[in-house]
């Protein structure tokens, strides 16, 4: 069954993987879950942004990858525009706060640029403490107007502090609450796995910057996003009916998980897996909600039902092809270690 519903300016679809199920045994079934932003949205209301950008200077940091993180700082600073606020928050063995909260002014934008180019690696890395000192800027700039943004820019080599890359996530959530994180993986050694998993429980994107060319232009692609965002702290929760069962959420842990903000024009994509039982009848799935603030900030609610139909009909039930959603369906399920679901989900 298909259902399309407008919701604001987020068009949301669902899909089954197959339309019948079997009355005897039931079965598992894949729903997709489109979203799509309207394009016309960016025209009319550019989203100011409270940035705060975090920045590894500690020893693993030294040589081409401090530099790395340099620029991606000056990208930042580049890209903010009147109405954003911002922070630069860097850290070795401990943190400190390079630039407090301040106004995007061209004054504080110059000086700004100045400390950076004074950031020299040495020491430990301390990321427990770069949050805990990120965290009070973040709130300094808060407004209802603004979109909470935080950049990271780290090899994501914790050896001091708080070290355990769970507590470190526990952490990060604590300290930026529904601020929408965004990591940027510099060196080849970087730990891509916590990387990718800092941004993706924060609704944000992670991205590897291999050099120095490629860092501006994705810096610049990521915090246009943040401008452009018409759904923030995106949240989908799956809430199966009686003795349906919910398998997982591809990419995600639990049935009630944080999506990427959606920007202007954009879509994504969301599978999850859900056991059925014999039944007969209409067969009702589960009730899928999405919660999300709108660039005004204003919360939006919106339900769709998964439904399908039960069967004693095999012609119809052998008669089912595989679709789109079967395709989707085998390309997550061959993601079956959590690193490899995490890239799967950054990816769609």
């Amino acid at each position: 069954m298909l259902t399309l519903l407008l919701v604001a300016a987020l068009h949301v679809n669902t899909q089954l993987e197959h339309s019948f199920l079997s009355e005897k045994s039931g079965g598992e079934v894949y729903v997709q879950v489109d979203l799509a932003a309207d394009a016309a949205s960016q025209e009319t209301h550019r989203v100011p942004v409270n940035a705060v950008m975090i920045l590894d200077r500690s020893g693993s940091m030294q040589g081409v990858k401090i530099e790395r993180a340099r620029e991606a700082a000056r990208a930042l600073i580049q890209a903010l525009g009147p109405s954003d606020r911002f922070a630069i928050i860097d850290f070795s063995s401990g943190a400190r706060v390079l630039v407090p909260s301040t106004e995007a002014t061209p004054a504080a934008k110059e000086s700004a640029l100045a400390m950076i180019a004074a950031v020299h690696a040495g020491g430990g890395t301390n990321l427990s403490a770069a949050f805990d000192a990120a965290a009070p800027q973040l709130s300094e700039g808060r407004a209802h107007s603004r979109v909470d943004k935080v950049f990271v820019a780290s090899d994501g080599q914790a050896n001091q502090g708080i070290s355990a890359r769970p507590a470190l996530l526990r952490l990060a959530l604590q300290d930026f609450g529904a601020a929408t994180v965004s990591t940027f993986g510099i060196g080849e050694d970087y730990d891509e796995q916590f990387m990718t998993q800092l941004a993706v429980q924060a609704g944000g994107r992670a991205r590897y910057v291999s050099t120095g060319a490629d860092l501006p232009q994705a810096f610049a692609i990521e915090f246009s996003r943040a401008t452009k965002a018409v759904a923030h702290d995106v949240r989908l929760d799956v809430r199966p009916f009686k003795n349906v069962r919910v398998i997982h959420v591809v990419g995600f842990e639990g049935q009630n998980v944080r999506l990427p903000d959606i920007a202007a024009g954009e879509e994504r994509r969301v599978l999850v897996k859900l056991a059925v039982p014999p039944g007969r009848g209409t067969a009702e799935l589960a009730d899928i909600e999405l919660t999300y603030r709108d660039a005004r900030g204003t919360t939006q609610k919106v339900r769709a039902t998964a439904q399908a139909q039960y069967t004693a009909d095999t012609v119809k039930l052998d008669a089912q092809k595989p679709n789109q959603v079967t395709w989707q369906a085998a390309m997550g399920e061959m993601a079956d270690s959590a690193s490899n679901a995490l890239r799967y989900q950054a990816a769609n």
